[in-house]
């Protein structure tokens, strides 16, 4: 049995263009199919939510959100991937999407910054087009799924909308037995 630990933040969110933003946000193993429990989340919270960051426009959110997950695995298939889905909350309560992204969790022991470039469908319709830029409500997948699966991803039609920056530390244990050597990349 081998563990992964994974301890940092969620730490920012940069070159959004709405002023307060939320982020909802999961890590997702073993492809997110119930058939397929190879990894077992031991303690921490493998989903949450940060709280609402009121900034000015063209200032980066800071949300400092702490994560902190120990996982055992039995094979590498269904690597924890990072998915978020940032949110603006106007002055009613109200939220609208920002943006969706994902990324892998790095395999190897480290200390990282990781940046993850997040996206919006694009609007299809006249209405959707309007709604979006008068009343901030743009598209919203139905299978929030495809935001980390690559089945059928290709099809969507869609545009850049910001970055949520991740500082996370990444520690393996008993890799080794099994097999899997870590190179050092010193100079």
């Amino acid at each position: 049995m081998a563990e992964v630990h994974v301890v940092g933040s969620i730490a920012q969110g940069e070159d959004f263009d709405e002023p307060s933003l939320l982020c909802k946000w999961s890590i997702v193993t073993d492809d997110g199919r119930a058939d397929n429990k190879r990894w077992t989340l031991l303690e921490g919270f493998a989903s949450g939510q940060t709280q609402v960051d009121v900034m000015p426009r063209g200032e980066p959110c800071v949300w400092s959100y702490p994560l902190d997950l120990h996982y055992s695995t039995t094979a590498l298939q269904g690597w924890p991937k990072f998915h978020c889905e940032v949110w603006s909350q106007d002055s009613h309560g109200r939220n609208s999407l920002a943006g969706y992204g994902f990324c892998y969790i790095p395999s190897s022991p480290g200390t990282y910054e990781l940046k993850v470039c997040t996206w919006r469908p694009k609007p299809q319709s006249w209405l959707e087009y309007v709604s979006a830029f008068f009343l901030g409500a743009y598209p919203q997948l139905k299978d929030s799924d495809l935001i980390w699966r690559q089945d059928d991803r290709y099809r969507l039609s869609t545009f850049a909308s910001g970055v949520v920056v991740l500082r996370i530390s990444v520690i393996t244990l008993g890799f080794e037995k099994h097999g899997i050597q870590y190179s050092s990349t010193s100079s």
